[in-house]
């Protein structure tokens, strides 16, 4: 008699996320300084894009030519001024604005072009250093409408970015971001938190939809920085408190309505927030910083990890003195070995099997969130009258 061997399934078949992202929403793609003359390639939500400048404009088409399938990317604007990239094997030349063929150079000017030839082009903008991108089914929403707005807003708010590839799928990334609890275990002796008291764990996590309805904000309460446990000791380990002396700056504090200047002048009402399409905001009780991390997927196998740190702008010397400090210490300490320490974990983890717990509260809210919020292209007409129909013939 053969054994019966169980066949690994995906946890999140389940949920409803595709596994290539989110379509309908901007994302970063490129830092726009390596955009340069040539075009260049990026690949997003599992679509190969070239990106292409002429006279200061950003373009964006599919890399595949319609013709025998070669990649634009090797190929230039071999007019410049016109907008126009041209395909490095017969010549055929597209518009970057529409994505249709306005010339085969090897065939003569007299040439017929039908109005199937052409390539898909995508919505791209440039802000904040960023290229962003927009990959759907619909046309393109303004980009200002997906940015938070310590993004959207220029003159209250500075910015300074970075960006890691990870070797993972991005819904397990996406609820690495989510409040789940990990910070003040995995995080608990990293460069920045070494030194303060540790997080509070085993808190009730709770969740709320934000008032504009595009993402969710947490809260965590009664939580503890010490205990013991029966069988195997203290945790922390005393051997990790003795140098625990500092006071904590707002790290792991949550939004208090009545003491919290993030609440009484700007009206921010959680430190820790998700936002569609996966995007996290982790800021200060103040209400003068956010680390945006923007969750970017590549393939089924890779995501871009987009961490914009956005500072509320000061005068010119505490500008100044914001990103000396990135620089010096923050770009280090959090950027690079904070990060890594969720990167090391991330990328090993298998998603053929979980068991959701207490901690994991902010992780299923967010989820369900996106599933049932994600932005979708409307169904008019016909289209709508035949899944009206789809829908009365199932019940």
């Amino acid at each position: 008699m053969t054994a019966h061997i169980p066949t690994e399934t995906d946890v999140y078949a389940g949920t409803g996320l595709p596994e290539l992202g989110l379509r309908n929403y901007w994302y970063p793609a490129l830092a726009a300084w390596r955009l340069r003359r040539r075009p260049k390639t990026v690949r997003l939500l599992g679509e190969e894009v070239v990106l292409f400048r002429d006279s200061g404009r950003i373009h964006a088409l599919r890399d595949q030519c319609a013709h025998r399938g070669a990649r634009l990317s090797q190929g230039r604007c071999l007019y410049p001024g016109t907008g126009t990239l041209t395909c490095p094997y017969h010549g055929w030349t597209y518009s970057g604005e529409t994505g249709k063929c306005v010339a085969k150079l090897m065939e003569g000017p007299d040439t017929a072009i039908p109005a199937e030839a052409k390539v898909k082009s995508y919505a791209v903008r440039e802000h904040r250093g960023v290229i962003w991108l927009f990959v759907g089914d619909m046309d393109a929403v303004p980009l200002e409408e997906d940015l938070p707005e310590c993004l959207a807003d220029t003159d209250e708010w500075h910015t300074i970015s970075t960006w890691r590839t990870y070797r993972c799928n991005w819904r397990v990334l996406n609820d690495n971001l989510c409040y789940d609890l990990h910070a003040p275990f995995v995080h608990r002796n990293s460069p920045e938190l070494v030194f303060q008291p540790v997080f509070p764990f085993a808190s009730r996590i709770a969740t709320a939809p934000l008032e504009d309805s595009k993402g969710l904000g947490y809260a965590a309460r009664d939580g503890i920085t010490e205990a013991r446990y029966p069988g195997l000791g203290h945790f922390p380990p005393p051997r990790e408190t003795f140098w625990r002396r500092l006071k904590p700056r707002g790290r792991g504090k949550e939004m208090d309505p009545e003491t919290s200047q993030a609440v009484k002048r700007y009206g921010i009402r959680y430190r820790h927030m998700s936002l569609l399409p996966a995007v996290t905001l982790v800021g200060r009780p103040a209400g003068d910083y956010f680390m945006c991390r923007w969750v970017t997927p590549v393939d089924a196998e890779t995501t871009l990890f987009y961490s914009l740190n956005a500072f509320r702008r000061r005068h010119a010397l505490g500008t100044l003195l914001d990103r000396i400090g990135w620089a010096l210490w923050q770009s280090w300490a959090h950027d690079w070995v904070f990060s890594d320490q969720d990167k090391r974990i991330v990328e090993g983890v298998r998603s053929n099997a979980e068991q959701l717990s207490r901690s994991d509260v902010g992780v299923v809210a967010w989820r369900k969130f996106m599933v049932e919020n994600a932005r979708r292209p409307a169904i008019t007409g016909d289209e709508g009258a035949a899944g009206l129909r789809l829908e009365t013939a199932a019940e």
